[in-house]
Parts: structure tokens; sequence; C-alpha cells
């Protein structure tokens, strides 16, 4: 019989203070599976684990500078009794906060006593603020939350510098009425102790040293154990898992033209209206201000800074399009779905131009409006559900008798679901176009407007209906200067673009992210691999299916009788996963109501029971588009073996990451040499499954290719 072994964790700073609140997992590193999660107790520590003796586990904790589980040590359960200490080469520093005995200042916190029908985003609205800074401010979890009664604290509003200069504030260690301690320090507020913290110093620097070499676990530089800073609740900043450490960087961008200025342009449109100029206009800096309130939740400098990208960077994640980008290309047949670049023609009156593609901004917008519905107005319990029309070439307007200019790539119409359910009220439309596009993106029912975001109204000043049970926005009254063919762009990866930090590291001004928590020089980017991840995914899934693919499978050597690569929205993502599981096997292959091969990664019902357990889930979870990359980062990307080792380690060759990649996906081809289950040789273009009616996708097998290559190239950098 094996022998177990019982382990308990603990978490402390480079003095031996515990850690407490650290979000942790441990996972089996063999497996791959997910033992325990949560947050360190006062102690430090985690829950008690017990295993096999021999089993490898991997520890993780969550950055504070990227929003995911960064990987700090492994280690062997060898003995029957262990107790495991990692030690951060951060401080944790216990200090006296001493009284301001000065004068009595102008701003005095103000509260707010809940009422009946109050909800978070009204009070936010009357005071002036944003459903974040409160519910950070107050430590209020669910915005949806709040009872009669209850006193909601508001924000001091002090009036943020930083516009063209930033002045260095004092450290906590080195004031004496100091009112933000440093980051690396965790404030109680306890009686006054004059003297205490110059004591507290240099004992500190003394026992830093002596300590600095004896440490239980040393974490490397790139396996730091990282913190969430905890700004005071008595200062006016809130929480944040973004540092905004933008003090005198030279680096930081006031003004100038350049690329990176333009992409940040590009994705503030939907915070205040700004334009995708090369140019740091007044505006750019009122968008970047509204960003930082709305999204990041710190102090407003208007700069662009590392803290800045870092955080663009993670709201790139944080509100992805692809699952809603059903209906973006043309539907006409006669062109390639995005025109044929037909420009000055005159449709009753009004000049069309097909562009080469969507605005990119028109996206960004997409993705502001989603992060709105979510957060700040919560309390509709609304959200983007899908695109209904997206390009329109001058064919489709022949088609359907239309003048439609603005929808050759300028326009979006949306749908709106509430309470997970499509809405069609048109107090819910209003809603959306008056309290958050026109007061969050500064959008415009007024034609005539120039450069700004317009919306169609329900009904036009003639009389005509016009946007009734969806909502129209589009950027069609920009300037010819912002409407050039490169801003028109295909497919999600070219439309989101490139990560900031790697335009910022291109253009030679990486200096720039040292303000927002970016190792600089380290020898491997973890973030540039979860980001080629993403493209693998997406390189997989163009010869797998959508989101709301399925077949309902066959025998071998029959034919699949039934199965879409599209089908309307709903069909697989509002399914549960165990949903999914029943349908397969309660009907047989020649019944259109099985569905077996399941999403955009074609999951079959055994590999989705797989990854179900691996995971930890109930079943009850949605198959929907998020749960559909969860699965495919956290289990089938390593599922193979082979893909595994190259994807963790770069231990076995791309051609080998590739067999994993075939033995996985019908649609991926196997190496020229290798052969497939039935022993055929492949020639580069045969599949590990390749049969009649299973043939590999070459369109796809490069792609996945080129993003192996890339993977292996930060592997050795």
């Amino acid at each position: 019989m094996t022998k177990k072994s019982l382990v308990t964790i603990q978490i402390v700073d480079m003095l031996s203070n515990p850690i407490s609140d650290a979000q942790y997992q441990i996972k089996n590193q063999k497996t791959g599976q997910l033992i325990a999660s949560g947050n360190t107790n006062k102690a430090g520590k985690i829950v008690e684990i017990s295993r096999d003796i021999g089993t490898t586990l991997d520890v993780y904790l969550k950055s504070m500078f990227k929003d995911e589980m960064v990987k700090i040590q492994s280690f062997t359960m060898s003995k029957e009794r262990m107790v495991v200490k990692f030690r951060s080469p951060k401080i944790l520093l216990d200090i006296k906060t001493l009284e301001n005995k000065g004068a009595n200042g102008s701003y005095k916190r103000k509260t707010y006593t809940v009422k009946k029908g109050d909800a978070l985003s009204e009070i936010a609205t009357k005071n002036n603020t944003t459903v974040r800074a409160l519910a950070n401010l107050n430590n209020i979890k669910n915005p949806n939350a709040i009872s009669i009664g209850q006193v909601i604290r508001l924000p001091v509003q002090i009036q943020a510098t930083g516009n063209k200069t930033y002045k260095d504030k004092p450290k906590a260690i080195e004031s004496k009425k100091s009112e933000k301690p440093s980051t690396a320090t965790k404030p109680k507020k306890t009686n006054n102790d004059d003297g205490f913290l110059e004591q507290a110093k240099k004992k500190l620097e003394q026992v830093y040293e002596d300590l600095k070499q004896k440490v239980d676990v040393v974490v490397s530089e790139q396996q730091k154990i990282l913190t969430t800073e905890d700004r005071s609740e008595q200062s006016t900043s809130p929480k944040t898992d973004v540092k905004n450490l933008c003090k005198s960087n030279a680096q930081c961008i006031t003004s100038g033209k350049g690329e990176l200025i333009r992409e940040i342009n590009i994705r503030l449109a939907g915070f205040g209206g700004a334009l995708p100029s090369d140019e740091f206009t007044e505006l750019t800096e009122k968008c970047i201000k509204q960003f930082q309130r709305d999204y990041m939740g710190v102090e407003e400098t208007g700069k662009i800074c590392g803290s800045l990208l870092v955080a663009l960077d993670k709201f790139y994640y944080d509100y992805p399009v692809s699952s809603l980008m059903k209906n973006i290309a043309c539907p006409c047949g006669k062109c390639k779905g995005y025109g044929n670049n037909t420009r000055n023609v005159s449709i009753k009156g009004r000049i069309a131009n097909e562009y080469p593609g969507m605005h990119r901004s028109v996206i960004w917008i997409l993705k502001a409006l989603n992060f709105y519905l979510k957060t700040e107005f919560s309390a509709k319990n609304m959200e983007v559900a899908y695109i209904e029309s997206g390009y329109r070439c001058i064919e489709r307007n022949e088609q359907t008798d239309r003048p439609t200019v603005n929808h050759m790539g300028m326009a979006l119409d949306i749908h709106i679901n509430k309470n997970g359910v499509r809405t069609i009220a048109h107090d819910d439309m209003e809603y959306v176009r008056k309290n958050v596009m026109a007061k969050k993106m500064n959008a415009t029912e007024v034609r005539t407007d120039k450069n700004t975001i317009h919306m169609e109204p329900r009904i036009f000043k003639d009389g005509k209906s016009g946007a009734t049970n969806w909502v129209h926005y589009d950027v069609y009254m920009w300037d010819s200067k912002y409407k050039s063919d490169d801003l028109f762009q295909i497919g999600v990866e070219k439309l989101n673009g490139k990560k900031l930090a790697d335009i910022a590291k291109e253009q030679k001004i990486e200096k720039i992210l040292s303000c927002g928590g970016v190792i600089l020089g380290s020898t491997k980017d973890n973030k540039s691999i979860n980001d080629l991840l993403v493209e693998l995914g997406d390189a997989i899934s163009s010869g797998e299916g959508t989101y709301e693919a399925w077949n309902s499978g066959a025998p071998e050597g029959k034919r699949v009788k039934y199965g879409k690569m599209n089908d309307v929205p709903g069909t697989i993502t509002a399914k549960t996963i165990n949903q999914l599981d029943k349908a397969s096997k309660e009907y047989t292959w020649e019944d259109n109501r099985r569905r077996f091969a399941t999403g955009k990664y074609q999951t079959i019902p055994a590999t989705l029971m797989e990854a179900k357990k691996s995971m930890g889930l109930s079943g009850n979870e949605l198959y929907d588009a998020e749960m559909q990359e969860r699965v495919f980062r956290e289990y089938l990307a390593r599922k193979q073996k082979n893909m595994k080792l190259f994807l963790d380690s770069n231990s076995v060759s791309v051609d080998e990451a590739m067999v994993g990649a075939a033995r996985e996906w019908a649609s991926i081809a196997l190496p020229k040499g290798y052969k497939n289950k039935f022993g055929v040789i492949s020639d580069g273009t045969i599949g590990y499954h390749q049969s009649a009616t299973n043939k590999a996708s070459m369109s796809s097998t490069k792609k996945v290719r080129a993003i192996l290559e890339k993977i292996k190239q930060i592997h050795e950098q």
C-alpha cells in the first residue's frame, strides 16, 4: 500500500512574517489537476494536503502585476509529515502610523445612507464617482447587493495632478507624517510612538542584510511571490491590481506623436470617444483619465505610462469579442465578406466606400460597452449578446434595397441580453444609448456632429423607425484622416492589435514599462507565451469550428449526417457541460438532436468529461465562450504529452508538438514522415485521424506551426 504524505504550506516574507490573504493554487505537476485553491489564512498557511509520497506539487500565487497565477516553486512530498515554507524576497512591515497633529485640512469624507430603491450605480452618478471606486472603498464584493440603511463611504474629491509634471512624494518610511505607506508595508493604525519609524528603519536594514542569505526557499527573479497592493482605506485611492507607480518617470508620455499613441487612442474610443490619431491631444489625456478612473481605479494622471499599458493589455483579455463576431462579415455571397474595394459610389445620393475590413475603433467601443454594462451599470443585468449586422457591401444594399453606407466597415448593430435573455424592450435600448454610450463615450444621435460616435435613434425626426430593438453605432462622421485603410482589419487578432508592451519594446521605449510592474530584461516572457496560447487556440479553431459549432458524430467510416459550423447563438453556449454530455448519450448519430463534437475546439464528450474532472468542475457550468477558452487553456492545450512538454519546458521539438496537436485535433496535419493511427506515413498533409470523412486543413496547420515556432523563440531567449 502506498504511503501518504501530509503537507502544510506556509507563505512568509523575508522576516518570517506570515503573508495572509494571498491567493494561491496547488496543482499536481504530473496530471495538472487542481488540488487546492483559495487565500492564505492569518498564519500565511493554506489547507493541509494529503497525497501519495512521491507526488510533486506546483505552487502558484496571484501576481500583483498581471491578472494571472504565477508558478513560484515546485516540491516533492517525500515524508509522511511535512511543513514547507516559501519565503518571499519582499518584506511585510508592521509599523505604527503617526498621528498628524498639523492643521485640519479642508477635506472631510462624506457618506451616503442607502434608501429603498437605491442602486450603487445611481449613488455613484449622483456623487460624481464610479461603481468600481465605491465598491473598492467600501469592500463591496457584489455591486448589486446593497441593503437599506447601509452607510456608503464616498471618495474625497481631490483634483489629480500629473498633467504635464508629477512630483515624487516622500516614502512612508522616511516621513513622520506619511499618509501612504510604501507598497512593501501593510499598516496597522495604533497609538502614537515618536521615533518609532527611524528605529524601525535602522533595525529593518540590519535584519534584512542578516537574513538575505538565510531564506528557506529562494524564489528567483522571475518567480517572486507577488502580493496585491492594498492601499489604505483612509486614502482616497482605491485598491487596484495594477500599480500606478508613475511619479517622475522621464519616459512617460504627455505629448508628441507615434505608433504607441495611435494604438492607445484606438483602444480608448469607448472611454470618452478618443479619435485614432497618432498625436497626443487634450482628448487623449481626457480619455486616459477616464480609463484610469473607471477601469484601473487609480489616481488620474492623464499620462501614458507603464501602468496604463499593463492595464490596457489586461483589458484586452478581460473583455474579448470573439464570441460576438458571428455576423460581422457581409452575407451577400457576392463579396468575400468585406466588399470589393469599390469606392465613391452614390447610393441614393450618399457616397459609399467599401473599406477593407472593420474599423478597429468600432471593435474597441464594443469592448468598452460590455465593460460598462458589466460593471458600472451592472444593476441593469445587461450585456452585449451578439452582433446582428456588421459589414454590408454595395451588393448587399442592392439586394435589400437599403441606402446604408456606414455599414461598410464603420458600423455595428448589436443586441442586448438582460438577465441572460435577449431583450427587445425599447426602454432597455434607450438606457444603453443615453446612459451608457452618451455619458461614457460622448456618443450622439445628432448626425451632423463631426468626429463623434454616432447612434441611430429609435425614431428619426421625420417619424421613420430607426433602431427599435437593437443598438446601432458608427464612426461614419469621422474625418477622412481617421478612416485610413490600415485602420480597417479582418479577424479578431488584427482588430485587437498587438500588445502595447510589445509595441513599446519595438519602439525602443521599453523603459516606460518600469512603472507598470513589468520586469525588464527577464529571460522568459510568460505573458507573451500566454498571448501566443490565445493565438494558438484561434489557429486551431480556424479548422474546427466556432463557439456554436456541433456535429452528431458517426461510426468509423461513416459520414456525419448532422452538424453546423456556426449555429444560432445559444445552441451550444447556452447549454451546460452536463447537458451536452447527456445529449451525446440519449440520441444516436442519426438523430439531429445529438451533440457529439461541440464548440470552438470540437470537444468530444469523453474529452469534455475528462476536462470536467481535471478542472474540478461540477458540470452545471455553461459551456459558453469563456468556459470553452478556459477548457482549452487549462486542459486541452496540454492534454497531449508532447504539447505539454513543449509549452511548459521546450523539451520536445516543434514537430513533436505538432504530432501532439494532430492527435488531439483532426484538422491539424502530421509533419512529414510521421505515421497516423492507420499506419499511413504523412507527406505533411495527412492528419493523425485522416479518413475519407476526416481531413486535415493545411491552412490551420500552417498557422499552428507558425505560432509554435514563436513560442520556441520565447523559450530560447
